[in-house]
């Protein structure tokens, strides 16, 4: 019998007659889990150099070793019993708690760029470094820019 998961995210659907539902119902949940609100604590190759708490997600950096190697760019999350990898989908947002910085996935993961305020020119004018500043604090509140200062 074939593997049924969903097309976007790949969590596991259920099957009449399907031995052992919940693992497959507790699979779902997990991948769940790490996807609602992605976050990860850093961006890592090594998973020897990390002591894991289930709940906690990685980048998986390019050459990662170990349990990781070949998994480049997914997020793998610690689920207690082992890991689960998550394949990123195009546009994906992801908090990185270490840096404080967003992460977009467009075929490899990219970090939001530090932008800092005008502060030199010949003419300053005032309204227009004002309106800059405040189009800087809102690109900065949603993660696409990281501050300059």
């Amino acid at each position: 019998m074939a593997i049924l998961e969903t097309a976007r995210l790949k969590l596991p659907l259920l099957a009449t007659g399907q031995a052992y539902k919940d693992l497959f119902h507790n699979e779902a949940l997990a991948r769940i889990d790490h996807l609602i609100h992605p976050m990860v604590q850093a961006i890592e190759t090594d998973p020897t150099a990390i002591i894991p708490v289930p709940g906690q997600s990685w980048i998986v950096g390019s050459g990662a070793t170990e349990e990781w190697l070949g998994h480049d760019d997914e997020i793998a999350g610690w689920t207690g019993n082992g890991w689960l990898y998550i394949t990123p989908l195009s546009l994906m947002r992801v908090y990185i708690e270490s840096t404080d910085n967003i992460a977009v996935y467009r075929g490899a993961w990219q970090l939001a760029s530090s932008i800092e305020s005008p502060s030199a020119g010949v003419v300053v004018d005032v309204e227009a470094r004002s309106v800059i500043d405040s189009i800087l604090a809102a690109l900065e509140a949603q993660g696409i820019v990281q501050s300059g200062a």
